[in-house]
């Protein structure tokens, strides 16, 4: 390779792993008040939960979180069956018990269903969820579950919080969770579940609110365009976008309120989302909510009202069981403990190479970040990974059989060179000896991880797959990646023996 060639292919691909290593690692904000977020690679991947790690203030740490189940309408949990089904049992077997106590207790045993029918995680409302025919789930709760399920989703991929997850839980609940170190976690919680279309209304109660009504051919995006959340200082917003029409529509509704003040509702389905008192008159195309807000809840609340004006709305409501706090398990430090030990062994390979192989550490240090970056974009990209320990002793044995693979290589090499054969010869026939031997190993192992990975449980299954596509890119990077740095760095060297660290063997005379 030219030296003109060699110094085109490092520069663009420096650029492009310096470019791709910043997507991945670094995170900041930018704009008026720094009110987007550009969220990297690192910080929206999924991560386990039992991974802590202590934030700079010493007080809250990722890892672990908040959790609650959500209850579709028409179903309860196995405990809140049980605990209804026994007080209604004590009064319908009490001394002196009515008629109708019995008849209540044996519509209750009549209302529900188990599911599954053996031992039942919970209780399904015959009418609701089975509708007026049939003894299976009907086919409209199961696309109203499916349309909540996809609101929850889309709420849950525009918050881009480290930790936040969604699960389907018992085959008809969900299951929330947030992070540790995000505020006010109850509130978050219950703001998430709301569900419904976004309306209007004005009044003294949100129960008795005159809510907006809308003309022929009118709907809710005649009036509001969105909403967004902002942060100026330490005080955080909602921003509710109106259109002319809706921004006429509220002057109206507050021309009135310096003589009685007016209270303004945001409805997601009927739920007040927001409620501002209004001393004078409104007339914004766009209203900055402020209050007790900190920047998570804002953004929850803007969201929530967002998705609710752009999105499919779902036709069950959804309830919120006890908010439970999940400690990270394995300790508030694990995943700065996990980090630490991969940047050890990351630059410890690496510095070994450079006292070895001299000029040639190059080579490996590009191949060792290109294996690094893609493994990073492989985990975020593939919905069930997750950054977990199992992730982490994955990738970090894909690395260490790329190590061992190249000193396999460059040894083998060495011994070429030694012999007395040009570095050019050297190369080809090092690569030759090793290639079967690093392609069979890779295939072996890359087999034994898909066929773990097929028949193992969760945990392992994680473990199995990331391993494979380690495995995948260490054959890879070993076998192509390497060689084309080699030849891309040497060609700058003009003694490119000493450049590799490489001696001659040296032959004593009879």
């Amino acid at each position: 390779m030219s030296k003109i060639k060699s110094a085109f292919a490092l520069v663009l691909s420096t650029v492009l792993i310096l470019g791709v290593a910043f997507m991945c690692f670094v995170s900041f904000s930018y704009g008026v008040d720094k009110m987007h977020t550009f969220n990297s690679v690192l910080s929206m991947m999924a991560k386990d939960a039992n991974l802590g790690t202590t934030l700079a203030d010493g007080n809250n740490y990722v890892g672990g979180g908040y959790s609650a189940v959500y209850y579709p309408e028409g179903v309860i949990s196995a405990q809140e069956y049980s605990e209804n089904l026994a007080a209604l049992k004590e009064v319908a077997e009490g001394e002196g018990a009515s008629n109708d106590a019995v008849k209540e207790y044996n519509d209750y045993l009549e209302k529900y269903a188990p599911y599954p029918a053996e031992n039942p995680a919970i209780y399904l409302e015959k009418e609701t969820v089975y509708g007026e025919e049939g003894t299976a789930v009907s086919e409209e709760f199961e696309a109203d579950f499916a349309a909540a399920k996809d609101i929850l989703r889309a709420r849950l991929d525009r918050v881009h919080v480290e930790g936040a997850k969604l699960e389907v839980r018992d085959g008809y609940t969900f299951r929330v969770t947030f992070p540790a170190y995000t505020g006010a976690q109850a509130s978050l919680l219950n703001l998430f579940s709301y569900m419904g279309e976004f309306s209007l209304g004005y009044g003294s109660s949100a129960d008795s609110a005159t809510r907006l009504t809308f003309g022929e051919d009118e709907d809710i995006h005649d009036y509001v365009k969105g909403a967004h959340s902002r942060t100026s200082g330490s005080t955080a917003y909602v921003a509710v976008e109106f259109t002319r029409k809706g921004r006429a529509k509220i002057a109206e509704w507050t021309a009135s309120a310096a003589d009685s003040s007016t209270t303004l509702f945001f409805f997601v389905g009927d739920n007040a989302v927001i409620q501002l008192s209004a001393s004078q008159q409104i007339d914004q195309s766009t209203l900055y909510i402020s209050g007790s807000y900190t920047a998570d809840t804002a953004q929850i609340v803007a969201l929530t009202i967002d998705t609710a004006l752009n999105t499919a709305q779902s036709g069950l409501s959804l309830s919120v069981g006890e908010v439970v706090r999940n400690r990270a398990g394995m300790g508030d430090l694990a995943f700065v403990l996990l980090l630490v030990a991969s940047a050890v062994l990351f630059v410890g390979m690496t510095a070994f190479f450079f006292v070895r192989y001299r000029g040639l550490g190059f080579a490996h240090l590009y191949s060792s970040l290109a294996y690094l970056l893609i493994m990073i974009l492989a985990v975020w990209g593939i919905p069930f990974l997750h950054l977990g320990v199992e992730t982490f002793l994955a990738a970090m044995l894909g690395g260490a059989l790329l190590s061992v693979c190249d000193v396999a290589v460059f040894e083998s090499v060495r011994k070429e060179y030694a012999a007395g054969k040009t570095i050019a010869s050297s190369v080809k026939a090092g690569y030759k000896r090793c290639f079967w031997t690093i392609f069979d190993l890779h295939i072996a192992l890359l087999l034994l991880s898909f066929i773990t990975y097929f028949i193992a449980l969760t945990e392992l299954s994680v473990f199995a797959f990331t391993l494979g596509l380690g495995v995948a890119l260490s054959g890879l990077c070993s076998l192509a990646v390497s060689r084309f740095y080699w030849a891309a760095c040497m060609s700058f060297a003009s003694d490119k023996g000493k450049f590799c660290n490489f001696k001659r063997e040296e032959l004593e005379d009879d």
